[in-house]
């Protein structure tokens, strides 16, 4: 059960949604140091989290993209969040952003956790900036900048349908699931208890 029942307005429920998901990172940060990619759909049944066993190469990756295109129709999400650990190299205004060097190779990168969010209508992103002690131990998230509310492009772009998927498309995507061994298991998660 959804102890927050989605807003019906689509910028509240993606705000609801980020507030979701920076606990959960929050949580995984203080637990583990790290935060795994993981998908949270929001759905009438509740938050529905998935994470896969691992993305060592770019097929694994459009996988986990697939996957949560799947798990957004299967259980007709309001919303979902694609939450990542990254690298960052944010542009500097009056400074050409060099788009050659992969930020994780870059000087002057940044580790944050990237909150990518999608409903029906609008999609958001979201930056946590993850401070850490000098022995490399997670301390906090430093404050980000708001949630940005533009189109975004990508491999984890256009995850959420457009339309109010129908029976047949929903059991398919649910049919799809199965055939990749997915299957839903609450364990409970609570965010309330960082």
């Amino acid at each position: 059960m959804n102890i927050n029942p989605a807003p019906k307005n689509s910028v509240a429920r993606l705000e609801a949604l980020a507030q979701q998901a920076q606990g959960y990172a929050l949580h995984m940060m203080r637990t583990t140091g790290s935060v795994p990619p993981t998908v949270i759909a929001d759905t009438k049944d509740g938050f529905i989290f998935c994470m896969p066993s691992g993305m060592p190469d770019d097929a694994a990756k459009d996988r986990f993209a697939d996957v949560a295109r799947y798990l957004a129709i299967a259980y007709s999400a309001h919303a979902i969040v694609m939450v990542v650990e990254a690298w960052v190299r944010m542009a500097v205004p009056g400074i050409k952003l060099d788009t050659v060097t992969p930020p994780s190779q870059s000087p002057d990168r940044q580790e944050m956790v990237v909150l990518m969010l999608e409903d029906q209508v609008r999609s958001a992103t979201g930056l946590l900036p993850i401070q850490r002690e000098g022995s490399g131990e997670f301390q906090e998230f430093c404050q980000g900048p708001a949630l940005n509310f533009t189109s975004t492009s990508g491999r984890f772009a256009g995850l959420m349908p457009k339309h109010v998927p129908g029976a047949g498309e929903v059991a398919m995507a649910k049919a799809e699931l199965l055939k990749l061994g997915m299957c839903v298991v609450n364990q409970g998660f609570d965010p309330a208890a960082n």
